[in-house]
């Protein structure tokens, strides 16, 4: 007995100045975000068919496991360990340029993907989305997913409207093409606690548009995806993003994205382990076009982060990264905040 209680001794110290060795919590998959496929439609929301190629061809030669959303569900829930290089990826709103440029590459390299669609543009055949024909043609290889019936901002609406906006949407997807997991994507990423708590209600899977790494201790109603759009988009942005670690998370406080009163809000971090000085040495925070903003340690396994200056109107983010052990990678965790 003597002996096994310094063996335990033993493993709880190689823990904590080796966490990312000794736990299971920092394994997770990273999930990218494209919506365009163009050179030529807005640079924020498109990402260069030739880039996209680049991104697959990566992939391949590098060795990445590239699983399906759902497989990505299903670990989560069970909570299973993920691969090494583990990558899923997906798509958001359903224009026609992921049927005529991202598919046939998908098609090239027999790479899965999914997309969440909004499900009146295509019943009203706009132009520049895809049909349910050609959404049906592109299946087993790619998922398709419910991003809600008419795209709009999942704040301040009444209950029935956003029960209508989610519920009408699968009964499309399950008409058309068979579909029966509930996973939404959240329009813009944004929501507030009620389209949360009805979200939960529902039984949804949901996903954001923040950055982070999926893994154990992600809050399934809010899964992060990395955007590869626009500059992030380049080979060195997604180089580095997919080879991010899952920030050993347990909680954040507050969930809600909305900032009421103080607009230099404060957000609460609980590890789900302790970390190492090393660790809290390094770990960093960033908040678009403002300094870096106050960090304060209220224990190994607890901080608490506040920008400086007030948030601007609209979306921002808090950023917030920490080295790993794992040569070359990073722990990534953000924050999405809406100011109204």
């Amino acid at each position: 007995m003597k002996r096994l209680k310094i063996l335990i001794n033993f493993f709880l110290i190689i823990c904590c100045f080796f966490p990312s060795i000794a736990t299971a919590d920092d394994n997770g998959c990273v999930i990218l975000l494209y919506h365009r496929f163009s050179d030529e439609e807005p640079k924020s929301t498109s990402t260069s068919p030739s880039i996209f190629n680049q991104h697959l061809e990566y992939l391949v030669d590098n060795k990445y496991k590239v699983l399906p959303l759902n497989e990505v569900v299903k670990r989560l829930k069970l909570k299973s360990s993920f691969p090494e290089k583990c990558v899923s990826l997906t798509a958001d709103d359903g224009f026609l340029s992921f049927y005529t440029e991202a598919y046939p590459l998908l098609k090239k390299y027999q790479l899965p993907m999914s997309v969440f669609i909004s499900t009146e543009p295509i019943d009203k055949k706009y132009k520049v989305m895809m049909s349910w024909e050609q959404l049906r043609d592109m299946s087993p290889l790619v998922d398709i997913y419910n991003h809600s019936v008419s795209h709009l901002h999942m704040v301040d609406l009444n209950n029935l409207t956003i029960k209508n906006e989610i519920n009408i949407a699968q009964q499309r997807l399950y008409k058309e093409l068979n579909i029966i997991d509930k996973f939404f994507a959240y329009p813009y990423g944004e929501f507030d606690d009620n389209t949360y708590s009805l979200l939960e209600e529902l039984e949804y899977v949901g996903f954001g548009q923040h950055s982070g790494v999926a893994g154990i201790s992600s809050d399934l109603l809010n899964i992060p995806r990395f955007s590869m759009s626009g500059p992030y988009a380049k080979m060195d942005s997604f180089s580095l993003k997919i080879k991010t670690v899952h920030m050993p998370i347990e909680s954040e406080n507050p969930k809600s994205l909305i900032i009421f009163g103080d607009f230099k809000p404060k957000l609460v971090l609980n590890f789900s382990r302790p970390l190492s000085a090393y660790e809290k040495n390094n770990f960093s925070c960033f908040i678009s076009g403002q300094d870096q903003p106050k960090i304060n340690w209220l224990s190994s396994q607890s901080l608490s982060v506040k920008s400086k200056e007030p948030l601007q109107i609209g979306r921002s983010r808090y950023n917030c990264t920490m080295p790993s052990s794992k040569k070359g990678r990073y722990f990534w965790y953000s924050k999405l905040w809406l100011r109204q």
